[in-house]
């Protein structure tokens, strides 16, 4: 693992703090056994992502910094992420039932304003973060 830039213990509070503003049960008590393995592996990408500095919760929104594992002009970029709109899910009525990594491309575009193909170009690792991120504000 990276070095850590904050304590493991700070960086789930915070997540929970984020969970509280946002409006995410992150209680695992009211979750199905299923739901809570999910819960649990999505948080956990996100705490590590704070724990290495790479993601900031500031109140209700996120700073993420593209890793370096990203080609050079991604890396390095600061994403600020807000939750997205009600217009996102009219927008996303349009697409194909199977059109699930599209559908999550247009999430990840409303919530940092970014273009659709901007996700296709970062490492897998920083997508899977914006992916956890997304799945959050879905799950409201």
């Amino acid at each position: 693992m990276a070095d850590e830039v904050i304590a493991k213990e700070q960086a789930e509070k915070e997540f929970e703090n984020w969970c509280e503003i946002t409006g995410i049960d992150y209680e695992v008590a009211n979750m199905n056994e299923e739901d809570a393995k999910d819960f649990e592996s999505l948080k956990k990408r996100l705490v590590d992502a704070c724990v290495s500095g790479h993601l900031v919760f500031n109140d209700g929104e996120i700073e993420y910094t593209v890793s370096n594992r990203s080609p050079e002009n991604f890396s390095g970029t600061k994403l600020t992420i807000s939750q997205p709109m009600g217009s996102l899910f009219t927008a996303m009525d349009g697409m194909k039932d199977t059109q699930n990594f599209k559908k999550l491309n247009c999430v990840m575009s409303a919530m940092t304003g970014k273009d659709n193909g901007f996700f296709n170009k970062i490492h897998a690792t920083d997508y899977k973060v914006l992916q956890a991120i997304a799945s959050f504000f879905l799950s409201i």
